[in-house]
């Protein structure tokens, strides 16, 4: 895909969703692009279908941003952060957030920090290891923000963030699961524009 169409396609879905990104973010969302397709050939990061990676993958991690739910700033850290998403496209569009991105695997921790690198941002990190090591080594209690997507279900990654979230912190977790009946924080509804599937970010203050 050439930046241009790229460029289009990404515009094409944040428009609708009210996120305005600036050109250098634009640019730099389309380095990730690359270089994610050209990472998934030898380690399997995401699915190996690159046409639908604007929408399944760098709209749906902007949704916080739709939804007015991440600041211009804070301490983010992003659990089980895989191949970067939600955590490094927040940081992109947000740049003076400061983003740790929390990841047991050895080779997706590889990735991640060719990522930054690639990308040239600062104040960003990886966290490597099981999210229990990480908080023997000094990380509970240093965060404004936790978002994960995709890691493991809402309840279970909502006991393994508390330790990480300073008082009044927030956790923001990507599901299709409805949470509103158990009674705790609140269900944010919302599309990606060309998917059919409805989705919800199930935000809690700890």
């Amino acid at each position: 895909m050439t930046k241009e169409q790229f460029i289009h396609d990404l515009t094409t879905g944040t428009e609708p969703m009210g996120i305005q990104l600036d050109e250098l973010a634009k640019s730099k969302l389309f380095i990730y692009y690359t270089e994610l397709e050209r990472w998934n050939r030898k380690v399997n990061l995401v699915s190996r279908r690159p046409h639908d990676w604007i929408r399944i993958h760098f709209l749906d991690s902007l949704a916080p941003l739709a939804l007015g739910l991440l600041g211009k700033d804070g301490r983010v850290v992003d659990l089980g952060a895989g191949a970067g998403f939600p955590g490094m496209p927040l940081k992109i569009a947000r740049e003076g957030i400061s983003l740790c991105m929390a990841e047991a695997s050895g080779k997706k921790c590889t990735w991640l920090k060719h990522l930054i690198r690639a990308l040239d941002v600062s104040e960003a990190q990886v966290l490597e290891g099981r999210f229990e090591e990480l908080m023997d080594s000094g990380w509970a209690g240093c965060f404004d923000t936790a978002v994960s997507r995709a890691a493991a279900k809402p309840w279970k990654i909502l006991d393994l963030a508390r330790p990480f979230l300073a008082p009044g912190g927030r956790l923001l977790v990507y599901t299709t699961e409805a949470l509103v009946e158990e009674g705790v924080g609140k269900v944010h509804p919302y599309r990606v524009p060309g998917s059919k599937v409805p989705s919800v970010i199930w935000e809690v203050v700890v």
